[in-house]
């Protein structure tokens, strides 16, 4: 179960290690959707970019890391 992260004298919330998770499989997600000329039926890119992030951050954070 993780705790703090600490860099030098700093703590940072274990949040942070999941949000980063997230947004790099979120540019996976969206590498592979640019590939699959997929992304072309997005409406709003930024929005969705976002979305997708927060529910890689939602699953992370309820099936892989445990608080």
């Amino acid at each position: 179960m993780p705790h703090e992260l600490a860099v030098g004298d700093v703590y940072f919330s274990p949040l942070l290690l999941v949000v980063i998770y997230a947004v790099i499989a979120t540019w996976v997600t969206v590498a592979v959707l640019n590939k699959t000329r997929l992304s072309r039926l997005i409406v709003f890119p930024s929005v969705t970019f976002l979305a997708i992030t927060l529910l890689y951050v939602v699953a992370i954070d309820a099936f892989y890391l445990r608080f």
